[in-house]
Parts: C-alpha cells; structure tokens; sequence
C-alpha cells in the first residue's frame, strides 16, 4: 500500500495545501486554546484548508460535555475553510490497513485516519499527540501543539 492508499496516488506536494485535525486539535478548537484560535485566524485570512476526519469529530465531540465547547466545534464544522472527510469503504479499508501493518498498535481508528488523510494528501497533522501518527506512518509531517 503506498502512502496514498489502495489504488490511489498521493497528491504533489508542491499543491498549496491544508492541515489534518486530529481529534486533540479539535478539542483544542473547542476549548478555545490560544494556539488553535491563531491556527483557525490564520487558516480563515489565508484561505487554508482544514480537514476534519470524521472519526476525530466523533471522538472530539465524545469527549465535549460543555454546550459552549460543543457550538464551536460545530461553528469549525460549518466553516469555509473545514470539510469533514468522510469514513466511507475506501478510507475504512486504507486507514484498517495502515492500523495492521504499525507494530505495536497503538493508535485509534481516528489517528489511524487522520494518517491515512495526511499521506494521502501530503499535509500536515495538528495533534497534541503524535506518537501514535508518527507510528503510523513515521514521514507524516506532524505541526505538534503546545
């Protein structure tokens, strides 16, 4: 399996690209952490793409009980500049892959994802938490968060 996945190339990574969020930088985002407000600024005045796997959202919004927390993950979502990747058969089948082949597993389905999008796509990951990505896939770029 390449690092675009079964039966797919991974995008030139001389395209102007985006940012993967994983499920810590969502937290984060709803939590209003200085580092993510600057993150969400800087991507909204530049016009820089974020893709939210759909799994972290799952789990970032698992893991949110305060209603504010949860209106501005939503307010995230339903930006311009967000899209929800979606978590259909074929990204099930290379993020499963990918999860089987790390060794030790240590990583969830949705850092598993958020690798897979990364790879896929040539981007970075936002997170908190790297080292299951890294394990993953060790050439992920990873923007690591305070």
């Amino acid at each position: 399996m390449g690092a675009g996945g079964p039966g797919r190339e991974p995008q030139a990574r001389g395209v102007i690209g985006g940012r993967i969020l994983d499920t810590s930088a969502l937290v984060q985002a709803a939590r209003g952490t200085p580092y993510m407000q600057a993150l969400l600024y800087i991507s909204h005045e530049h016009l820089i793409p974020l893709v939210i796997p759909a799994p972290c959202l799952a789990d970032a919004l698992a893991g949110l009980s305060d209603p504010e927390q949860q209106a501005r993950l939503f307010d995230l979502v339903r930006s311009p500049i967000a899209k929800v990747a979606q978590f259909g058969a074929a990204e099930a089948t290379g993020t499963g892959l990918m999860r089987a082949s790390a060794r030790p597993v240590r990583a969830t389905t949705s850092s598993a994802h958020a690798a897979y999008l990364a790879a896929d796509r040539g981007w970075p990951v936002v997170s908190a938490r790297p080292g299951p990505i890294r394990a993953l896939h060790p050439d992920v770029e990873i923007e690591p968060l305070p």
